[in-house]
């Protein structure tokens, strides 16, 4: 395995690496003789191949002190070839770290409705004769409790059910592989879930042919966990209503504590949530027109980047304070040094993109996702403490911006909120304004609400 990103940051939870694999890599054993005691030793060791197609990419998941998690890890390696292989571990990984961080959370006192609940220390081996007992059950259960889009959850989680949907296929995937292989017993005292097989049409029967119940298309049996049972089949939310950008008051807590990260971690998470960059913008921001022009005179300022989803350049906009800090970010001595380590890496061929990013980590590289993950982690804590109702995910930095930019444009031109969707789409990044249209309905929304409380508070003033 060849690590991809080192990372001198300093972590607190769990988090995923990314390694390249050489699938083909064959285990040898060499044999050495002791010329004066004539005693045999043998040293095993990993014959690489040589077929550069045989090296694919995945995420393993690394605990805080550095070590790594196994069997999970193991397990996503494993899918790399043989029956079954894949070709993107990505949602996988992440289902195995959401569960990998849920074990570890049961190690501590919890808190519910006042009362501390001691730790029940549940690892991945925890299973009985009772499914529910299970630690898989158990983390099915606190999916469901972290859907954003339940009216029953009570967590402070932000999963969609699509999420955790899939990150519960992936812990299921996980137990039958450990079963199979020996890592866990299989019995009736170590009870994974119970399945029930169901029989499902798979043919062209067209449904509006009237006689269609006369015409037996071909079947096919499948396998259903009593788990992935509890998980309703389709999220029927509306995508606007899925939406969480920060109010104004939680705003301001951000803008408060933000600098208290790292300059880079908090210069990024801004330009996400004043400029609507996605993550991977962000880190990839160029440094090429940084400081190149005076805009001393402009409120906002028109920034062109490249690195996007769908590669297609786009210009975004910038208020003015955040780019004068962007401009001596650019200029800071640690930054130079950072960008001295990259240049080292390309002279090297380590790196082969030649491109010169504005943030740049201490090993020379752009910052990864995980790493501003972890800072964001860091950021929500020290707010809660403050604020306990103040709990967003990065993907809401994006949402913030959008909303915000909405209702600003919104009350200064006195324009309907879809006149402008043409143009937020634009600044977003969206191919199609069908995209942007939750942001118009969230605003809509939000505006009806904001009358209606106006009207009862016109009522209550007046004495009616």
């Amino acid at each position: 395995m060849i690590e991809k990103h080192d990372e001198n940051d300093v972590y607190d939870d769990y988090r995923l690496l990314s390694i390249e694999v050489d699938t083909l890599a064959k285990l040898r054993i060499s044999q050495v003789i002791d010329t004066d005691s004539g005693e045999v030793t043998h040293s095993p060791y990993l014959s690489p191949s040589k077929l550069q197609s045989r090296i694919k990419k995945t995420d393993i998941i690394v605990a805080p002190d550095g070590r790594v998690v196994y069997p999970q890890s193991l397990y996503l390696v494993s899918k790399l070839s043989g029956d079954g292989k894949i070709q993107d571990t990505k949602s996988m990984a992440k289902g195995l770290l959401a569960f990998t961080r849920y074990l570890d959370s049961t190690h501590y006192p919890q808190v519910d409705d006042g009362n501390v609940i001691p730790p029940q220390y549940l690892s991945y081996k925890t299973l009985t004769k009772h499914e529910e007992e299970g630690a898989p059950w158990q983390f099915a259960e606190h999916l469901l409790a972290n859907c954003r889009s339940r009216k029953e959850a009570t967590g402070d989680e932000a999963y969609s059910l699509n999420s955790a949907r899939s990150y519960m296929g992936s812990v299921i995937g996980f137990y039958k592989w450990m079963q199979r292989h020996g890592y866990l017993k299989n019995d009736d005292e170590h009870v994974l879930t119970h399945f029930t097989e169901v029989e499902v049409n798979v043919g062209d029967t067209n449904q509006h042919d009237m006689l269609a119940h006369t015409k037996y298309g071909a079947k096919r049996l499948y396998e259903i966990s009593n788990i992935m049972k509890m998980f309703p089949k389709i999220d029927k939310t509306p995508a606007h209503q899925k939406l969480k950008p920060m109010t104004l008051e939680h705003k301001e807590l951000f803008s408060q504590h933000i600098r208290t990260l790292p300059k880079a971690a908090s210069l990024i998470l801004r330009l996400c949530e004043e400029a609507g960059l996605r993550i991977d913008e962000a880190t990839h921001f160029p440094a090429r027109d940084i400081g190149d022009k005076d805009f001393s005179g402009l409120d906002v300022v028109p920034f062109t980047i490249t690195h996007t989803k769908g590669t297609k350049q786009r210009t975004i906009e910038i208020p003015i304070a955040l780019y004068e800090e962007l401009e001596q970010f650019k200029e800071c001595s640690q930054r130079q040094k950072n960008l001295t380590r990259r240049q080292d890496l390309i002279n090297s061929k380590e790196e082969l993109d030649t491109t010169e990013y504005l943030f740049l980590s201490n090993k020379g590289r752009p910052y990864t996702a995980n790493t501003l993950e972890a800072h964001f982690s860091e950021l929500r804590q020290r707010i809660r403490t403050i604020d306990p109702e103040w709990y967003y995910r990065i993907h809401d930095l994006r949402s913030t911006y959008a909303t915000h930019w909405l209702w600003r444009e919104y009350r200064e031109r006195q324009v309907a909120y879809e006149y402008l969707m043409d143009e937020l789409a634009s600044l977003m990044g969206h191919s199609s304004t069908a995209t942007t249209e939750k942001y118009i309905k969230f605003m809509s929304k939000f505006d009806e609400q904001l009358r209606v409380a106006q009207s009862k508070n016109n009522k209550i003033n007046k004495g009616w």
